[in-house]
């Protein structure tokens, strides 16, 4: 913002705004038309899972690979200790996947906790993943646990229950808009699951398995129990990995739907369209 003078409209200087890292945000976006986006990784792919399967990093940066141009991702490894030096190093902020549950009594989860609610309080939007999404929604006023109903894994059909904000983009992600009402299918490995969501949120997605299986706090957060960085082929490693824990059957009956479509585009559309709004940008001009 050197050698040049921004006028704000007269509602962010009544409301003080023209000194927060909200509106500094805002500006700054406005200017670059570049998200930066920190993924705070909870996991990784497992030792014995390698070489012959992608990273988080790998799969991560292949689902935000058609929106290149908009974002610039990077990654935290939380799950080692590692976090932002500050809050206003990203615009946004993604939480991974993990094999671990909100509940374990391990070092990070409490400082992740703690994050989430630093970021949420400085109104960084924010976007959870599988044990992000449970993190988001336990952190945030809901309740996340190890869920008596066993895993729920393969790939699940569910109607969307509430509309969200459309992205600008010049090149849509999607080939087809799912709109509310409207079938979303999604990879999915968990034994954990939401059963509360946050005071403030919107359900999205859910059956009777899995009742909040996404939901959003409008221009605050959007949160996935599935995967929509994974592959059908990296699901099937990780069914053969977890076999015996899944159970025979249940692992079989998971493996005969990894050749359904699923909708991964539609929710990065979904994300980049709810990082927009959040953020108060708009996408370049093509």
């Amino acid at each position: 913002m050197d050698k040049e003078r921004y006028f704000l409209p007269f509602h962010f200087h009544i409301l003080g705004l023209e000194r927060s890292g909200f509106l500094h945000r805002v500006i700054d976006m406005t200017l670059k038309h570049r998200i930066r986006i920190g993924i705070l990784l909870a996991g990784e792919t497992g030792v014995d899972m390698r070489p012959h399967n992608p990273t988080y990093q790998d799969m991560f940066s292949a689902f935000f690979a058609p929106i290149a141009d908009m974002v610039d991702i990077s990654f935290i490894h939380t799950r080692h200790g590692d976090f932002p030096d500050q809050l206003s190093d990203y615009d946004a902020y993604l939480v991974s996947g993990s094999r671990h549950g909100v509940y374990d009594d391990l070092p990070w989860i409490p400082r992740l906790k703690d994050f989430i609610t630093s970021a949420y309080s400085a109104h960084i939007p924010l976007i959870g993943v599988c044990f992000g999404h449970q993190l988001l929604a336990h952190t945030l006023g809901g309740e996340a646990v190890l869920s008596d109903k066993g895993w729920g894994v393969g790939v699940k059909d569910m109607s969307l229950q509430a509309s969200l904000p459309k992205s600008s983009h010049h090149h849509k992600t999607a080939d087809h808009h799912i709109d509310k009402g409207q079938s979303v299918r999604l990879l999915y490995m968990h034994q954990d699951q939401v059963i509360s969501i946050p005071p403030a949120a919107i359900p999205l997605l859910g059956d009777e398995f899995c009742p909040f299986a996404a939901f959003t706090i409008p221009g605050r957060v959007l949160s996935f129990q599935g995967h929509p960085e994974f592959t059908a082929d990296y699901l099937a490693a990780l069914i053969d990995r977890r076999n015996d824990s899944i159970g025979k059957d249940k692992a079989e009956m998971a493996r005969q739907t990894l050749t359904t479509r699923t909708d991964n585009d539609q929710v990065l559309e979904w994300m980049y369209g709810f990082l927009e709004q959040a953020l108060n940008i708009q996408s370049r001009v093509a």
